[in-house]
């Protein structure tokens, strides 16, 4: 990290991550990524990076270990699944951050860059449409930490269930699953028209009424098929883009079409770089597309 002044009262700090090949710069104070300030002076809170909040049994131990060597003996969590040390002092931070390295601990999620991809447990979930783990650790990798004009944040939903709130995010993936139903293989059991919470499915004697502007995309009537008459007809992710919560919502505005599963990496990084080079200082994604217009915005991104 160099300091350089560039102007009569001002400083330019410039931080270099070799892990993304990127450099920052940026007018404020430096402040390494990870530690939060807290109210007591000279005391902080070390932020771990929890990608869709999975931590092994040995990194629990190790951040055990340092909330009581280091800390006030607790942990907590964050809204965003990442996992916070309280009550570190200012001058025990190498040596608690070197605990937590040893473990495979990263800190992080903190200042203007890309937070840590929040995803919900879509993986194991018998709600998931896709593998949301693997996806959250795939972006993460790719992009996690990016020094940007201001924060960014994605988020990772299974399902329209949206146990992630996918509209809340600068970059929002919902997964979705349509079905597509053979009345020769059905037995009329009912079992798709009982799961079904948006009465998209009735079945009698004669057969299954299907009302495809009623389905959500949930997939669970083909879940629940004992027969396999239900199979899937389109599968895919929904993106939003613009959302964050917070002081002054805006809910993500939605793409049209389905993104495929295989195109989420590329895509995620050309919207990101998109935003690195079009956003002003301080300006959040939603907040360039109102001031761009999202016709604009959409139409540069590809969409």
């Amino acid at each position: 990290m160099a300091l350089i002044r560039d102007a009569p009262g001002r400083s330019l700090i410039i931080c270099a991550y070799p892990s993304f090949g990127y450099i920052m710069k940026f007018g404020k104070k430096s402040k390494q990524p990870g530690v939060v300030a807290l109210r007591e002076k000279g005391v902080i809170s070390l932020r771990v990076k929890a990608v869709a909040g999975i931590i092994s049994a040995d990194q629990l131990e190790a951040l055990a270990k340092t909330a009581r060597e280091f800390g006030q003996g607790d942990v907590c969590t964050t809204a965003r699944l990442n996992i916070e040390v309280p009550g570190i002092q200012q001058a025990d931070v190498p040596d608690a951050t070197a605990v937590l390295s040893e473990a495979g601990l990263v800190l992080g999620s903190t200042g203007s860059s890309v937070r840590s991809v929040v995803a919900c447990k879509g993986t194991v979930c018998r709600h998931g449409c896709y593998d949301t783990f693997a996806m959250a650790c795939l972006l993460e990798e790719q992009e996690g930490g990016r020094p940007l004009p201001r924060k960014l944040k994605i988020a990772i939903a299974g399902c329209p269930n949206n146990c992630s709130r996918v509209q809340f995010n600068d970059i929002g993936f919902m997964g979705h699953r349509y079905p597509r139903f053979d009345e020769d293989e059905c037995s009329r059991c009912g079992a798709c028209q009982l799961v079904c919470k948006e009465d998209a499915i009735a079945v009698d004697d004669e057969g299954i009424i299907f009302v495809s502007d009623r389905c959500i995309g949930c997939g669970d009537c083909i879940a629940v098929c004992p027969l396999d008459a239900i199979s899937i007809a389109e599968e895919g992710l929904t993106l939003y883009l613009g959302g964050r919560a917070g002081r002054a919502i805006r809910l993500g505005t939605e793409v049209p079409g389905s993104i495929a599963e295989n195109d989420v990496p590329a895509l995620t990084q050309r919207i990101i770089a998109y935003f690195a080079e079009n956003a002003c200082d301080g300006e959040r994604f939603g907040q360039m597309m109102d001031r761009m217009g999202e016709d604009r915005v959409f139409r540069e991104l590809g969409f």
